[in-house]
């Protein structure tokens, strides 16, 4: 987390610092978080810190760590498959839409992501992979050409990024994954919105299948040896 500088609401600017941090991994699950150490990290008072891990709690990112402030909390494999449910469909719809709506700066602008994300698999640099895999989907929703899909999906974009991040930082997941953009964007630009429909759902659920699966055993093991 960044020291803050700039002259803008608080509150706001640590929430963002802090779920930054949760969704890029910088803060790991059971982490635990006191006002007094982020305050003193990113030179603010605890007033905002407060504030903004009270929002962090109510949103599911944090929880309570007893008497010692809060921690970092689990993905949940309820709560993945829940929101994956949900983003398959969304993702089903936008990519269908894209196919009929794709304009020629998009197109480009498509291509380019998806030789970023094989340079960045090849090069093997994670953080550029994942800020890759971003940028895919932000683009998928801005082709989908309905703001009220894009505003549905910002809605709940941080907890998208944070499940996204786990997946695509397991080097097991990463050519496959990138495999199903490129298949994606390509059925997209060919115009093909049932092939697209269908890759995209498939992409969706095959990820959140695998992440379930790896919560759900690491949570059998913690039981095991607890």
């Amino acid at each position: 987390m960044e020291r803050i500088d700039a002259p803008q609401p608080l509150p706001m600017l640590v929430y963002n610092a802090i779920v930054n941090a949760i969704c890029e991994g910088t803060l790991k699950p059971g982490e635990r978080l006191t006002q007094e150490e982020i305050a003193e990290r990113m030179d603010v008072s605890r007033l905002p810190v407060g504030q903004a891990l009270q929002r962090l709690k109510s949103e599911g990112f944090v929880c309570s760590a007893g008497r010692r402030g809060v921690k970092v909390a689990p993905l949940n494999p309820v709560m993945v498959r829940e929101l994956y449910e949900f983003r398959s469909g969304i993702d089903m719809l936008a990519t269908g839409l894209a196919a009929r709506r794709v304009t020629a700066r998009q197109r480009a602008r498509g291509r380019r992501i998806i030789q970023d994300g094989w340079s960045a698999l090849a090069a093997g640099d994670v953080a550029m992979l994942i800020g890759a895999d971003m940028d895919f989907h932000q683009l998928i929703y801005e082709m989908s050409g309905n703001q009220v899909l894009v505003d549905a999906m910002a809605s709940r974009w941080n907890h998208v990024r944070r499940i996204m991040t786990a997946i695509i930082d397991d080097t097991r997941n990463q050519t496959r994954i990138w495999e199903e953009h490129t298949a994606i964007l390509e059925a997209v630009l060919e115009g093909d919105a049932a092939k697209a429909e269908r890759l995209a759902r498939a992409h969706v659920e095959d990820a959140a299948g695998w992440l379930e699966d790896e919560l759900s055993r690491s949570q059998d093991e913690q039981l095991q040896t607890g």
